[in-house]
Parts: C-alpha cells; structure tokens; sequence
C-alpha cells in the first residue's frame, strides 16, 4: 500500500510540472482614461502580467489601429491621434501569451475599454447669428430686449462659456447695454440683453455691439445691431435760481428760495410739482406747488460737512400728465440747490484736547517749537466770528510764547522757546506748567477756552568741565627722570551723572605732549618714559625751554564736552655748552668821517646754554685805538670823535673773542671805509640872462651852463636837468648843459621865462647845485588881424536915410594896439533873402549888393542906397580885414547879417462874407457832434505882414480854435435841450511891429436831433390778477418818459411778443388790462411775462424806443382736486419696529393744483387690531401698538381730501422676521490665531480657509467673508485676497520676508439678514518662514565714493589691524552667514582679510612716499567656498561687493632736499632793495605739516672781481630770504659791482627732528652792458619751460656757465611787443675767473662754436644773439631836415635803380673766379631784417628754404687745394702760422666801417672783416662799386673769412670776367643780385 501510494504521488508530480497553465494580466489597461490630445508615439502604458510557470509572456491588441504594443515589454504606443468628438472611448482586445517548451501556448484574450479624456481644442459657435434688435427710446433700464444669445461649443470640458460686449464705436455701448446670463456650462451658453442705460432716439439711432465667446481657451464673435425707435418727450427744465442765503438763526418758517420749472415740451406745457429728493438734517420743507423752500427747524451751520456753511439739496421737478403724476427721467428733472448758511457766533474756540505733555531737552535750541505738541483749535464759525488769539497766560518764566498769536478757523498751534536760558541745574527749571488761552477777538461776547501744557525739562551734556584757573604752569629739571610728576591738574563739571565730573577724562594735545604722560582720571602729569633723561630727544633744554601745550578735560568719558587750558611748562636748563659765533668772517662798510655805524653793527655769539652769559672782547692791538666793543652787545664802536678816515688802507680787520666764562670762541671783522660825496656842484654863475626873438627856429642852442664838483670819480660826474620855469618850451643837454628851444616861441603868450637848472652829482646821496636863466622874448609882427566875434550881426528900419552908420565892425591885432594899422573892406559874396525866406537874387535883382557900405579906416556900416525891404529883409556881408603895417599880407576875415526891419501899418483882413461893415459869420451844427469836430477854417489875410496867430477872446465854453491855422473844433458836447446857439468872437493877429489885429463875431445855431431814448420809471413792473378775471380788469400801469424836446418826446406802448391775445395795454396812458379771461388759468399758468414797448414819435428811421417785463402774477381759486402721487404704496418692516416712540413706515404724498389747498389724510379700512396710526398733516404711517404675534401683512385703505375734494389709495404692508445671531468664526478659532506659511509662496497661494457659523436660517445665516481695512471692508489687501462666500485666503503678491515679516489681518464674517446685518472681526497673524533668497549686501556711500576708506600711518608694524568691514544679510540664521574675499586689487598681496569677521590687517611696512594709497575690491557672499574668477568682472553698483581704500598718513620720516646741486643767478648794481636775485626749491617728501619748509641764510661770502678767494660773510647780509625759497636784495648793492657773492642758504623743516639741507647759491653782480639777449621764435610760456635746457646746452657746448637774468616778450625795431617771440636776457661766466664774460667775447665764442650749436638753434629756435643793451645818443630832431634827406634818398634810390637795372642786364653771365664754390645764400626780404649790428649766427637758419638757389657774390669762400697758389699766405698779427682758410664766419657791421680794401686784404685767415663800402671791380675795366649792389640789396654785410690773397690782387679779381660755359657751349646766364 505505501509503495502504490508512492507511485500515485510520483505522477501526480509529474502532472503538476507538465500541465501548461494559462497567464492572466495584473494590469489589462480596461477603464484606463487618455486624454484626446496625446501625441503620437506617446507610450501610454505598460501592460502587465505573469504566468503561473513563470514562463516567457508576449503581449498583443487587436480590434484598432490607434494602439500597437510591444509584445515582450508590454508598452501601450499611440500610433493614430484621437478625437473625443468622434469617439468619447475605444474598444479592443488585449492579448497574454505565455510560451511553455513542449506544449501549445496558452493565449488569453481579455476585451478593454479605454476612456478618452476631452480637452479643449474647439472654439465656441454662436446659433442663429448676427442678431438685429430693435427697441424703444424710452424702454426702462433693465428691460430685456433680447433673450436669443445663444452658443455652443462641442467640448465637454473647459471653462463655462462666457459671452462678452466690444464696442464698434467710439463711446462705450458695452455700458449702455448689460449682457445676463440664463444658462451657461461648458457646452452651451444661453444669455439675454438688458438695457443698462437711458436711450436717447435723438443722439444715436442705431448702437452695434460685438458679442465674443469664450471658454477659456478659443474665442468667436458676432455682431449684433440695437436700433432705438423714436419717442417724442422731454423733462422739465429749471429756470430760476439754484442758489439761496439764510442766516443761521432763522425763525422756523422763513422763505429760503421760490423754485421754478417748466416743461420742456413748450407748446403745450403741463404743470410742475415738486419734491425734495434729500433734505440733510431735514432743516427744510418744500411747497410742492408754490416751489417755496422754507426752514423746517432751527438750523445750524457747525454740524455741516462743508466748512464753506454750503448744504446741498436734491429737488425733483414732474410734469402731471394724464396718467396723473408721472416720476420718470422723461417727464422729471433733478437739480441741485446750493443753500448757503450764514454763519452766526454760537461757538467758542476749542483744543483738540484739554492737557497736553511734553519733554524736551534743556538745550532746546532758541526759537525752537516744542517736539511732539500736535496741538489744533478749531472755531467752527467763519468769518470774523473764527478769528481768536491765542496767548500763554501762566508763563512766569518768560520762556515761552505760542505762534500764531492770532488765528481764524482751526489752525495747528506751537509753543515756541524764546530764549536758552533753560538750565536743568536749576531746579526750578526742571518742569513748567502753562496754560493755554483761545479767546474770540472780533465778536461781542469774547467767547474762549483754555488747555493745560505740562512741560518737561531734561538734562543735556550742555556744561564743559570748567578748569580753576583760565592758564597753568609747572616747572621741570630737563635731567628729571621718568614718572617724575610735574603738576596736578583737575577740572569740575556741573552736569549729572554720565556728562558729570566721574566721566572726565583729561589728555594733552600740541607739539611736544609726548614728551609728557597724564593720568586720564587723576590729572596727574608727570615726564614720559625715555632712555637719556638731559639729552635729546627727552626734555633738553638746549632743545627746548619751554613747552606751550593744551590740557584738555572731556567729560561723557572723552566723547562729550571738552574744555581747554594753555600749560607752560618750562625746562631748567644746566649750564654745558661753549658760545660760537654764526658767522665766521664779517664784512661791513663804513663811510669815512662818520663816528658811528649806521645802523649799528654788532656781532653774534649764541650759547645754547640760555642761562650763560657771553662777554665781548676784540683781541687785535693795532685797532685798539679805532674801535671798541660793547662787552654785553657785541656793538662795534668807533671811539674816534672826529670819525674814521682812509689811510693807507680802506679795509681794517680785526678778531672778536665771545667768552661765557668758560669757554670762547673767535670771529674775524672786516671794515671797509667808503669814500663820501661831501661836495655839491656850484656853476659859474648864478644868475644867467637871455635875449630872444619869438621866431626862433626850433633846436637853436640859446645858452651852455656848466657847474663844477670838487668830488671825484662818481661823485664828481654832474648831470643837468630843468627845475622849473620852462614850461616845456626849451630842454637841456643832460650831459654837457647845452639849453635849446624845445617848442613854437610865442610873445603874446610868454614874453618872460625864469628857468630854474639843477645839476646833481652821482654820488650817494646825490647832492644839487642851482642856477637861473632869464630868458625874454622879443616881439616881432606875426599874427593876423581877427573879427571877434568872427559872426556879426546889425538890423535898421526899412526907411532909414542913406548915409546913417548903424553898426562899426569890432577886430583885433596882437602885434599892435594901433588903430589906424587895420583897413576894411567888404568882399564877395554878397548874399540876401527876402521876408519869404527865399534866395533875393533869385528875382534877378541885385540891387541889395549896394544897399551898404564900410568905412576902410573905422569899419563903420552905412547905408548907401535906399534901402527896398521887398527885394531883400536879410543881407549877409563879408568883410575883410587887413593889417597895413606887416612886411607880408596879413588879413582876417568876418561876416555881417543886416536885417532890415518892416513898419506894420495895415491890420489883417477876414475873407469874405465877413466885411469891416459886418464883421461876422452865421454856422449851423448839429448838437451831440463828437469832440474834435471841425465848425470851419476861418482864414485872415495882411498886405504888409503875414498872420501871427488866431485866437478866440474871451475864450469859448465849447469851441477852440488853432492858432496857426484858424480851424475851430468842437471842445465840449453840445446837446440842443441844454442851449440853441453860441457866439463867440475870433481875432487874427499879424506879425508886424507893432502887432496888428482884427476880429469877427461867429454865430452857431445848434440842429435837434432824436437822440435821447424813452425811459421807464422802474426796471421792472410786478401785477396780479385773479385767475378766471372778466375783460377789461385793471391789472397795472406802465409810465416812460423822454427828454427829448418837441415831437421827439412824445410817448407810445404797445406788447412785444407773447400773450398778447390774453392782455391789451392802451397806446397813451400805459394802462394793460385782461383781453381773454378764458385763457387765465391758474394751474396752466401761474405767472405771465410781457415785454412794454415805449416808442417816440419820431420818423421811423430816427425813432427810438425802450422796452420793460412786466411780470403778472395769476392768483389762486380752489378748483381742483387732491391726487395721490401714487396709488399703491408697499412697506416692509421688522415685527420689533418701535412704536414708542414711534418709527416712521411711509409717508403718502397727494397733490392739488390749488395753490393754498390743506390736505387731510385718514386710514379707511384694512387696520385690524388698530396696528397702524397715519398722521393727517404730514400722511406719515407709523405703528400704533407692538406687533409681534399678530398678523403679518396688512392692506391699509386711505384717503386725502382738501375739504372739497377726495382721492384713495392703498397700503401693503409686510411685518418681516427678525435676524438674532452673530456669526462665530470656526477657523482660526483663536481670537489672536496665527498661521505660518514660507516666504517664497507662489501667487494665489492658499494660506488658510475661513470658515464662520450662523445659526439664523435663510439669508439671515448666510454668512460671507470680508477685511476689515482703516474703515473700510474690502475683500482685497495689497498682498491678500479672501474670497467672500468660500472664505479661501489667499496671496496676491509674491511676498518677502526681509520687506516685511509678519501680517495683521483682520477678518470678518457678516451675516445677510433682512434689515439687521450681524459682523464679527478676527485678527489673524501670518508669519513668513525665512528661505535663503537675499544676498549679504554693504553699505553703499551716499556722496558716491569709496564704500569703506581707512587710515593708517605709515612705518606701521607687520600684520597691523588696520579695521573692518561689515556686510548685512537680512536672512535669518544660517541664511545669513557672509564670508569676506578679495576679489581685485591687492596685487602686491599687502593686505590680509579675514573672511569671516571681515578684518583687514596690513602684512608689510607701508611707504607713504612710496604710494599714499590702496585699492582693493571685496565680496560678502554666503558662500563659504567661493572662488573667485582672476578675471571676475566687477559690475557697477553690486551691493556685494565693496569697494575700499587705504589711505597712508604721513610721518616725518624724509629729509628735504634742494631741486639743484648749486643755484647760479645775477643782480643789477642798480637794483632797489628788494628786487629778486634767485628763487629756491627745497622739496621734502612727506606731506601738510611734515612737509613744510623754511629758509634760513647762513651766511653770504664775498668774492671780490677777479678773485677766487673769500673776504668773508658780509654783515649785516646784503640778502634775505622768505618763506618760499625767495632770494631778493636787502640792501643797495652798487658797492659791489662785478664781485661775486657765495650764498649759503638753508632748508629746514618746520616739524620735529627739524632735518635741514645746505645748498650754495653764485650770484654775480652786473651791469646790463654785459647781458646778451637771445631772440627765440617762440611763445614766453614755452620757452620757461625750456630755458633750462637752452642754458645747458650753451654750457656744455661753451664749456661755461650762463646765468638767465630775465625771459621776457620780444620787442622789435619798432617798440612792438611780439608776443608770439620772446627774448632772454644773460650773462656768461668764465668757469676758471668765475667772472662775467664781456658781450663782444661772448658773440665770439657763439661764433666759433656755431658748427655744435647750430642744432640746438633750430630746435630751439634761436633766431637772433646780440648784445642786450646798446647806447644810443639822442640827436636832436629837425622836421626841415629831415625832409630834405628823405628827398634826397628818393632820388638817390632812384638813380641807383636804373643803373642797377642795367648793371643786371650787362652781367647776366656766370662768373666763377679761381672755381671757387659759394654756397651762400641771400633773400633780400630776410636780409632786410638783419639789424647792422647782430651776430649772424643765424642766417643759415634763416635762409634754408633757399638752399637749392646758387648766386654768387664776391664772397670768399674755400677753395679747392688744387688751385690755391703755394704761397699764398698772410701775416696773422705777427705770427707766422700758415693755414688754409675756412669757412667761418664776419660780423655784419654798419656802412663805412673798415670800407678800405686794403684792410680787407691785410686781415689773416680767420680774421673777421664787414662787407661795406668797399669797392672792389668785378673786372679790369668795370668801375661798378660792390656798394651799389649792396645798396640794391638793402645789405650792409655778410660773414665771410678773408681768404690769403696772392700778391696780384687785379689778377685775382680779373678772372671774374671769365664765362663758364655750359657742356653744350654755350654761357650760363645766372643774376648776380637776388
């Protein structure tokens, strides 16, 4: 059994291994969902499997041709897109095969179902589109006029569908019309269009709009066009008034405003009612008939918005139609009425608060406001009933004072300190209480209020310590030991604690404090720490005696006030140092004869001992009995009383021994005894006379004076000068006093000269010797007679008889009184003029030529024939006078102008018809002509005269005439009803003598003319008349009158325009009565408006009217009806309504057209359980009991009558439930709940959901949620947004934690119940979680500059802290770790940084020398593993990156040394004390006060001309210096003429240790003969800075020194300055005599070294060398002479032209004597520059430009060895050197110098020879003169050197006729001149 059971196993095994069971699928892809827009290729799953055996699967699809799979992964493939709107899924099948060896495969078949996801990919379709609407003009807003939007859209998903409005026009008409939404889903939208505004048929027509769907993703459109259709109506329309004034204390019941309206629809009017629409505090009621506006209760202006006392009422105005009452936009109107209340003083002025507070600090500065006052009164009145003052009235302390002190309205008030006396150490200072008064000023009762100010004063750091004494001094051993204590000083404080007497804190300050230490608590001074205590650099006395230095005390622990006292401390000094002398040799000067120096002379021992004392004594015996000395002073004394003399010698020296008892020391003295001018010049006479003839030619010599001195040498050399007397008519010789006539003598001007001459010695001080000459001029007959005046005038009578003299003409002679000596005589031409003015020859009648006559002898006009006043009134006479007793003619000459005068005989004459018989003329003019109006010209005539003037006498109220033309104007308005004619009476006046007149009477009668228009009494007339009046009842009268006289006064009326058919108004009297009573009609028309013509009678083009309204009034009759304005009235109100007191619930409104109709209204049925009580006056419902539990709707019946008439309405009335319950909040619960959220939230991201409760049902429950903002409840914050029925809260914005970390919120949820609304607030905290998002920044500098800028001395210690810098990061935590790098700069790696406090530390020693500053770049990053790039860029304004300076301070730690080795200058022997010699550079490296210097001259040494040997330093110094290097002279150096002085000069620095340096500056004194003056073509600036350069150049060349004396502009031949040239003025210095070279060696020695400077005068541009200074001697000018000569050089040059013409034209051959080469080259315009005198060094620069021209003169130039003769050789002063000539160089010298050929010809090679007026022949025959060609030149010279010349000069010179012939064979032709 067990083995069968065995076998059975094994084969069930067997069956378990080898049966194939099928695969089933994990993941089978049924109901998996796909979106329609997957693309292509998109693998979109993965199906999955497994097999029982775990055999192999393969995958498969069948049943579509969207998908394929991969059959051994399993991956799902899209191969054919989809489309939802075609199929919403697919269906297939999915395959599982497993592969089993040795079996079939089991395949699984499994059917799926797959879901496609709809996307939007399908715009929206509008059906039935474009729509065309049309509609009314008055169809009301929110009236649908269209319901047919509709739109669909395939896709099942996307946004709803949304429809919107674009406007097609100009104006919005998407606001005219609103689109409403019925049924919107993704799918399907259907909407309707609503009106939104009034359409006007008027303005537009026809409105499209254009609809655009949405859904979210595609758009489409369509249009849709609105026509408005046409309704005929307008609204009524304001006419009176808007605006009204009502005093404040107005009587209840006082008329404010009578409105007016009419109907817009003019042809037939309805009738107007009106509303008020709003009555703010209800102050008033409105007749809703009459249009009066009345006050309802007391008013007040104060409880007004508007400060101005405007309220603004709304009033409706509705027209009543047939429908009754109409209240719609068409057939009401609205307007505004401005009611402006006068103000009345009902109140006082008051303080926003009743006590305020201050504190302010005692050092308040003064006129200081006091901080944080806010203090504001207010008078709500306006006018002058807001005008107060304000005042302090409890200010004992005076410190105090309000501004303003007057003010109206509300004004901010300040309390302002009117003195800094406030002391906080006063305790009575320490608080104030004021009070603070407001009091009317401009009102009766003076009303006021008043406000407590408690102030409060604190203590300020405002008193310095305050030292016992105002100086201090202490005395110190300079031996004293370290820690050795000086003084004590100590300083009080009245402050209080911190800025007390503990928190001082005392140190010294000034040079030599560190010599010193201070306690800086205790006061306690005592001497510093130093190594040799006596010995510099401690306390020496020999260094320093005494230290000035400032002790300063500083209270607040040395950062707060600080005081200062001076500290003397002085050094006790210990005696160890020997006396010496500064100077080691004196030189001083004495005249001989005097007995004392002036000034006085002293010698100088110091001893740095300043407790020695120095005795003087002089050892030399031989002067024992010439000088003396001061033992104390050192003063030299001479002990001679007669003086000192010169002996033997005039140089006395002698040795000085300075003693302080111990030790000695010696100095030399030199004395130099100076000759003195002691003699004044005397001349020979002192009184000289001179005779001389006024004609004297200019030039003459009159007189020689001379005067003799005793004195020698200079003292003895006289010059001669004019004192006075001369009056610059004669000059003297100031050499030989030679006196000459300087100017055009003149007897009648001067006949007398007493001339003063002095002649003055050269001695010092110059003495004077004087003469006179009297000089007397002889008179002589030179001067012409003259008329004076030289125009004369005479008149005579018409009818004078011939023969009568009438005038004498009046002339003069200076040579002689004689009378007799004149003759007159008249002369041509004569000339004359009629009375006309016009030329009398004209009329060719010269009849007036004889008219006069003039005695010859007296010069007596006469008349000579009858004189005829119509041929000519003014003769014009020339007369000559003539001297008969001058040796030549001598006349002089006048003009007479005779008028003949006329006798007046005849009056003027008016022109016709005015006559003597009737002399007078009748005008018309019409009245009101303007002013200025022409009458007439009236016009007079006279036979013998012409008209003078018109005048009108007596003057005329209303006329005025012109005087020269006779024209009468109108000068006053003329009116005919004031006068009807004027006379007036006009004279005409002749110009005769005596004046003539006549006169005519004028009469002018004034025309009438309509001009005066009718007047009504009033400008308005007011009637009445009762409405239904019969015809032919009076209503009122008008009345005009016209000022106008006659037919032009009388008055007429009649109506202008409208209603005349209802009124009639008789034509004479005014009187207007009713003409149609039907038509009066009260509720029609309630008023009447006509307009009364009044008209005169005039013609009707002349006529005048004026016109007058005349308002009547329609009165009232009860005879209409009262009527409801509306019939149906609702009301909806809370069953708790109070009902004591009352609540208003509505109120009815009923109207009659009646004017004074009382209404009566009254509850008829419907008031169950008497709930309701109508009040019958105003028709106010109000609740008569409670009703809660009863019933809740109620339809009240009520009815209106007037007493006459009824109307009814109806009342609904709902009783609505009551809201009870707050909404509580759920989320946050927490009253002060907060939420955390991250910093870098996303936009809309959800920060929390609010959730709140309410437990009242329906809308009373349904809650929504809100912020609460200031007052306002918004949903949105700047940075959150709550959405109000979910309650998600949201941001908006992207927040930041660094800008702002927290947020307050504050929440509401709010109930929607019926008239009770509920609220409750939360507050909710949201705080930003800090992320990394901010980089570490530094501080930028605001000026723009460096970030961060250290100091550091320099010479620090290695590795020396020099600060650091800080970065901020505005993260949190780890966020906010920065790290420091240098990222630029630091090449030399001088600096260390630590990266993580920012420290920066110096590595090296610094050099402020070296470089005074650094620059470096640094990162703050947090980044703790930064590297930086080597290239890293550096972007402008990176706020990581700093940028930062070190700056080296200086230290004394460089010696100053001097700019040159030595220093060479020159001084005139003439210069003034003062004037400059040298200037000095002295350079010290280190900066400000460690860099100054000062100069000190150390001794000034004297070398004598021609010596190299010292005679001593002189004294006193003939030099100082000043604080800037500058040398000038400090006494007269004449004396020392061509010497030489060495000046030691000193540079010292002004700072401790006081290094000095010693430079040696040569000057030379000289005169200016022997300076040579360098010309250079080039501007002064640019020459300075090259001068330099020019001078050492010339001394390496020259092998000497040259000294500039002077760089100045260029002055040329003419005295010009040339500013674009300059000239430097020097002198050479022999390097072995070291003295001045002379000018003539000097232009030598530039001569033979021209070839090694002839560079260096190009780049320099050196156009001239010469002498500086040449003497000329002043000729004396002869005008006569110098014309002559100038004459005769014209004809000289002439003839020297034509020959030299010819000359040219008969040598125009090349000549080339022994083949000698020339290569000179002349220009003539260069040439003519040449001065005679100059160097010509410069002539080669001159003429290079012309280097490629040959011509050749007889210059001697070098010759070809090959052709000199052997022995052709010279004598060279004696020496019997032979040498070949060079090309060197003559002076140019003037004409006529060395002009002998023979002198030429014996010079020696090299000697110089000047081309003058030598004449040498060009050949054997020629006689032309090299002169003659040198004058057509304009050349005087040229440098050449003389060649050696053979004995047979004719040979020599006769080779120039030789020919050189070209290689044709022919003659070259070149010009011998240029």
């Amino acid at each position: 059994m067990n083995q069968n059971l065995y076998v059975a196993l094994i084969c069930l095994s067997f069956t378990v291994v080898f049966c194939n069971e099928s695969p089933i699928f994990s993941h089978d892809m049924n109901n998996f969902v796909i979106s329609e827009n997957t693309s292509v290729g998109t693998i979109i799953y993965t199906l999955q499997g497994y097999d029982p055996e775990n055999s192999s699967l393969h995958f498969g699809i069948e049943g579509t041709d969207h998908l394929t799979v991969d059959r051994n992964t399993g991956e799902v493939k899209l191969i054919k897109p989809f489309d939802r709107e075609v199929n919403d899924s697919l269906r297939f099948i999915v395959t599982l095969e497993d592969e089993v060896e040795g079996v079939d495969n089991n395949v699984v078949k499994l059917p799926v179902s797959i879901i496609i996801d709809d996307i939007n990919d399908n715009a929206p379709i509008f059906i039935h589109a474009p729509y065309e609407i049309s509609v009314n003009e008055d169809t009301q807003i929110g009236t649908t006029i269209f319901r047919n939007i509709k739109v669909e859209d395939i896709d099942l998903i996307g946004d709803p569908l949304e429809v919107t409005c674009a406007s097609l026009e100009i104006s919005d008409v998407c606001q005219k019309f609103k689109i409403v939404v019925l049924n919107s889903n993704e799918s399907y939208f259907e909407g309707s269009i609503v009106l939104n505004e009034i359409l006007n048929y008027n303005e537009k027509q026809l409105h499209q709009l254009k609809l655009i769907a949405f859904d979210g993703k595609f758009k489409s459109s369509t249009i849709c066009d609105i026509r408005v259709l046409d309704v005929q109506n307008l609204p009524p329309v304001f006419q009176s008034s808007l605006t009204a004034i009502v005093q404040e204390d107005a009587a209840i019941g006082t008329r404010v405003i009578t409105l007016q309206a009419k109907d817009g629809d003019r042809g037939i009017p309805r009738n107007i009612v009106y509303d008020l629409i709003t009555n703010p505090f209800d102050y008033f009621q409105l007749d809703r008939y009459s249009g009066e506006l009345r006050t309802a209760k007391p008013l007040d202006r104060e409880k007004l918005v508007a400060t101005n006392g405007v309220l603004s009422l709304k009033v409706k105005a509705r027209e009543v139609t047939n429908r009754d009452m109409d209240d719609d936009e068409l057939t009401s109107a609205i307007a505004e009425v401005s009611i402006t209340i006068r103000d009345v003083n009902d109140e006082a002025p008051k303080f926003d608060k009743s006590e305020y507070y201050v504190i302010i600090p005692e050092n308040l500065p003064e006129g200081s406001p006091l901080p944080n006052l806010n203090m504001i009164v207010t008078d709500t009145d306006i006018g002058n009933s807001s005008a107060y003052s304000l005042r302090l009235a409890e200010d004992v302390s005076g410190a105090f004072v309000v501004e303003p002190t007057k003010a109206m309205g509300s004004t901010a008030v300040i309390i302002r300190l009117t003195n800094n006396s406030l002391d906080f150490e006063n305790p009575n200072q320490r608080k104030f209480i004021l009070l603070v008064v407001a009091e009317e000023t401009e009102t009766a009762e003076h009303l006021s209020s008043t406000s407590t100010l408690t102030i409060e004063v604190t203590d300020t750091n405002d008193n310095p310590p305050k030292f016992e004494n105002p100086t201090y001094t202490a005395v110190i051993n300079e031996s004293s030991l370290p820690g050795t204590i000086v003084t004590t000083i100590t300083a009080t404080d009245r402050d209080s604690d911190v800025y007390g007497e503990k928190s001082i804190v005392y140190e010294l300050i000034s040079d030599g404090f560190e010599k010193f230490n201070v306690g800086k608590k205790t006061g306690i001074i005592t001497v510093a720490s130093c190594n040799s205590p006596g010995i510099a650099p401690c306390l020496d006395y020999e260094t320093k005696t005494t230290y000035f230095l400032t002790y300063k005390a500083t209270d607040k622990e040395g950062y707060g006030q600080s005081a200062s006292v001076p500290l003397k401390i002085m050094v006790i000094d210990n005696n160890d140092n020997a006396p010496f002398f500064k100077v080691k040799n004196y030189i001083t000067v004495i005249e001989e004869g005097a007995t004392k120096f002036e000034p006085s002379f002293f010698v100088k021992a110091e001893d740095a001992d300043k407790t020695s004392t120095i005795s003087y004594s002089i050892k030399t015996d031989e002067v024992e009995e010439l000088f003396d000395i001061n033992p104390n002073t050192g003063e030299i004394l001479i002990l001679s009383h007669n003086g000192i003399f010169r002996n033997n010698s005039d140089l006395v020296s002698f040795v000085v021994k300075a003693s302080d008892g111990t030790f000695s020391s010696e100095t030399v003295v030199n004395v130099k005894i100076l000759d003195v001018n002691n003699n004044e010049p005397e001349f020979a006479l002192k009184n000289y006379f001179v005779k001389l003839p006024e004609d004297t030619k200019l030039g003459t010599e009159i007189l020689k004076v001379s005067a003799v001195d005793k004195d020698s040498e200079r003292n003895a050399e006289l010059t001669y000068r004019i004192e006075k007397g001369a009056f610059n008519d004669f000059n003297i010789s100031s050499i030989n006093g030679s006196i000459t006539v300087a100017s055009k003598l003149d007897y009648d001007k001067r006949n007398v000269y007493n001339i003063t001459i002095i002649a003055t010695d050269g001695g010092t001080p110059m003495l004077t010797g004087t003469t006179k000459v009297n000089v007397h001029i002889l008179n002589t007959n030179d001067k012409d007679p003259f008329f004076e005046p030289v125009f004369q005038r005479a008149e005579i009578a018409k009818d004078a008889e011939i023969g009568t003299k009438f005038y004498k003409m009046l002339a003069f002679d200076l040579d002689t009184n004689d009378t007799k000596a004149l003759n007159f005589a008249f002369s041509e031409p004569i000339t004359a003029v009629d009375k006309h003015g016009k030329d009398a020859s004209e009329a060719g009648n010269n009849a007036f030529k004889k008219f006069f006559d003039i005695e010859p002898d007296t010069g007596e006009v006469f008349v000579a024939n009858t004189l005829q006043r119509d041929v000519a009134s003014v003769i014009t006479l020339r007369v000559i006078v003539t001297d008969v007793s001058a040796n030549y003619p001598q006349r002089g000459k006048g003009t007479l102008l005779v008028s003949i005068l006329d006798v007046n005989d005849i009056p003027p004459e008016f022109s016709l018809p005015w006559t003597k018989e009737k002399p007078y003329y009748i005008k018309q003019l019409q009245e009101e002509v303007p002013i200025g109006t022409i009458l007439t010209t009236f016009t007079a005539t006279d036979s013998d005269s012409d008209i003078h003037h018109y005048a009108i006498e007596p003057d005329s109220e209303y006329f005025a005439v012109n005087e020269t033309t006779g024209t009468v104007i109108t000068k006053k308005r003329i009116d005919f009803e004031e006068i009807q004619s004027i006379n007036f009476t006009l004279v005409a006046y002749d110009m005769g003598e005596p004046q003539l007149s006549s006169s005519a009477n004028v009469i002018v009668n004034i025309i009438n003319l309509n001009d005066m228009n009718p007047v009504f009494e009033k400008t308005e007339y007011e009637g009445s008349v009762k409405e239904n009046s019969p015809v032919g009842t009076s209503v009122l009268k008008v009345t005009a009158t016209d000022s106008d006289l006659e037919d032009f006064g009388k008055i007429r009326y009649h109506f202008k325009k409208d209603y005349v058919d209802n009124f009639v108004i008789e034509e004479y009297t005014g009187i207007i009565k009713v003409a149609n009573s039907a038509t009066l009609d009260r509720e029609k028309i309630s008023e009447v408006l006509l307009n009364v013509e009044a008209s005169d009678t005039a013609p009707s083009d002349e006529k005048r009217s004026a016109i007058v309204p005349v308002k009547i009034k329609i009165e009232d009759v009860n005879d209409n009806p009262p009527v409801f304005i509306q019939h149906q009235y609702s009301a909806n109100i809370v069953e708790t309504i109070s009902y004591s007191p009352p609540t208003p619930i509505v109120q009815l409104h009923a109207e009659d057209k009646d004017d004074k109709s009382r209404l009566r209204y009254t509850i008829v049925n419907g008031n169950d359980e008497e709930a309701f009580h109508l009040d019958f006056n105003t028709g106010i419902l109000y609740p008569k009991r409670s009703l809660l539990g009863i019933l809740k709707q109620f339809k009240l019946t009520v009815e209106v009558t007037d007493g006459r008439f009824t109307d009814k309405a109806v009342i609904d009335v709902n009783v609505l439930d009551v809201n009870q319950n707050k909404p509580l909040f759920q989320e946050p619960s927490s009253s002060n709940a907060s939420v955390l959220i991250p910093e870098n939230a996303k936009v809309n991201y959800m920060v929390m959901k609010v959730f709140a409760e309410d437990k009242d049902p329906g809308e009373n429950g349904r809650v929504t949620y809100h912020f609460k903002v200031g007052n306002n409840v918004v949903q949105s914050t700047d940075e959150f947004h709550i959405d109000e029925n979910t309650g998600e809260l949201r941001t908006l914005v992207s927040l930041d934690r660094e800008r702002k970390s927290t947020y307050q919120l504050i929440l509401i949820a709010r109930d929607h119940g019926t008239q009770t609304t509920y609220e409750t607030f939360q507050f909710l905290t949201i705080i930003l979680k800090d992320v990394d998002d901010n980089k570490p920044m530094f501080v930028r500098a605001s000026d723009g500059s460096f970030d961060y800028e250290f100091i550091v001395k320099e010479n620090n210690v290695a590795n020396y802290l020099i600060g650091k810098i800080v970065a901020e990061d505005p993260d949190e935590g780890e966020n906010a770790k920065i790290y420091y790098y240098i990222i630029k700069g630091n090449d030399n790696n001088m600096f260390s940084l630590d990266r993580r406090d920012g420290s920066i530390r110096v590595l090296d020693v610094l050099d402020r020398e070296r470089n005074n500053s650094y620059e470096f770049y640094v990162k703050a990053t947090n980044n703790a593993n930064y590297n930086s790039a080597a290239n890293e860029i550096i972007a402008k304004g990176d706020p990581t990156i700093a940028h930062i300076r070190i700056i080296v301070e200086d230290e004394n730690d460089n010696a100053p040394y001097f700019t040159k080795d030595v220093y060479y200058a020159g001084v005139n022997a003439d210069s003034n004390i003062g004037t400059t010699v040298a200037e000095l550079t002295a350079i010290d490296l280190d900066k400000d006060a460690n860099g100054e210097i000062y100069y000190v001259i150390q001794a000034s040494n004297l070398y004598k001309s021609g010596s190299n040997e010292s005679s001593g330093s002189v004294s006193p110094n003939p030099f100082s210096i000043n604080s800037q290097g500058k040398v000038t002279t400090a006494v007269l150096i004449s004396a020392y003429n061509q010497d030489r002085f060495e000046i030691h000069v000193k540079a010292v620095e002004n700072a401790p240790p006081n290094r000095e340096v010693t430079v040696f500056v040569n000057v030379w004194v000289y005169q200016i003969e022997q300076l040579v003056r360098v010309i250079l073509s080039r501007p002064l600036h640019e020459v300075k800075s090259k001068v330099h350069k020019i001078v050492n150049e010339l001394a390496n060349v020259t092998g000497n020194v040259f000294v500039v004396d002077e760089v100045s502009h260029h002055i040329d031949t003419v005295g010009q300055v040339q500013r674009d040239w300059c000239d430097v003025y020097m002198h050479m210095i022999d390097n072995n005599t070291k003295s001045i070279v002379t000018t003539s060696d000097v232009l030598q020695i530039m001569d033979n070294k021209y070839d090694d400077l002839k560079n260096e005068y190009a780049d320099f541009a050196i156009e001239n060398i010469l002498p500086a200074y040449t003497e000329n001697t002043e000729q004396p000018f002869e005008p006569a002479l110098a014309a002559l000569v100038a004459l005769t050089i014209v004809l000289i040059v002439g003839c020297a032209s034509v020959l030299i013409l010819c000359c040219c034209f008969r040598h125009w051959i090349v000549l080339e004597p022994l083949d000698l080469k020339c290569d000179m080259l002349i220009k003539k315009p260069i040439i003519d520059d040449l001065s005679t005198t100059e160097n010509p060094l410069w002539i080669e620069q001159k003429l290079k430009l012309y280097e490629e021209q040959e011509l050749t003169m007889q210059v001697f130039c070098e010759p070809e060895a090959n052709r000199l003769p052997v022995n052709t050789t010279l004598d060279r002063r004696g020496s019997d050197e032979t040498s070949v000539v060079d090309n060197t160089y003559a002076t140019i010298q003037q004409a006529g110098r060395r002009n002998s050929i023979n002198t030429m010809l014996s010079m020696g090679p090299g000697d110089y020879a000047t081309l003058g007026g030598s004449v040498l022949p060009l050949d054997k025959t020629s006689s032309h003169s090299q002169q003659i060609i040198e004058a057509a030149l304009g050349f005087q010279g040229c440098t050449f050197q003389v060649p050696e010349v053979p004995a047979d000069t004719t040979e020599l010179l006769r080779v120039r006729s030789e020919l050189r012939m070209n290689k044709d064979g022919q003659p070259e032709f070149v010009s011998e001149l240029i």
